[in-house]
């Protein structure tokens, strides 16, 4: 488990070596608080999950790489977060693209989501409804994914 924030600086919450327990990355990631939105590119967060979140050095080990983004506006440069996105795929991670709110680009969003489209894209009315991901996430961590939120 490897959780990314992005703010104003893309930071890595923890790697995935950090814990050794399932309990433990659940607690971690339960203590992870959402900073507001700068102008980091989102794809800042995915290049730093793909290269440096899902390393070797880092803990990576060879199970299912998921990467969430999780996304409430969209981003400052589409192009340059697409071609991050397709770069992480071909890295063999599926992305799951999320987004909150109404100030979205769908279009975009799906940019970012492996296929099929329809399993990889979510678009939530609002924020209250994240709290239903937490479901998503304990279940992957269990079955033994590796996961990657990045949320901006």
């Amino acid at each position: 488990m490897f959780v990314c924030v992005n703010s104003r600086n893309v930071r890595r919450e923890f790697d995935l070596n950090t814990y050794t327990t399932t309990d433990d990355v659940l607690k971690a990631v339960d203590n992870v608080t959402q900073e507001t939105a700068g102008d980091v590119g989102v794809h800042e967060a995915i290049r730093e999950m793909t290269l440096g979140g899902f390393a070797d050095a880092n803990g990576a080990r060879e199970v299912q790489r998921v990467a969430v983004l999780l996304a409430a506006s969209h981003s400052s440069v589409p192009n340059e977060t697409a071609s991050a996105a397709a770069r992480a795929r071909d890295a063999g991670i599926t992305m799951i693209a999320v987004g909150v709110g109404k100030n979205l680009c769908v279009d975009e969003l799906a940019a970012t989501a492996s296929d099929p489209i329809c399993r990889n894209l979510i678009v939530l009315e609002n924020a209250t409804e994240v709290d239903s991901l937490k479901y998503v996430i304990r279940h992957r961590v269990r079955e033994g994914t590796m996961l990657f939120v990045c949320v901006s």
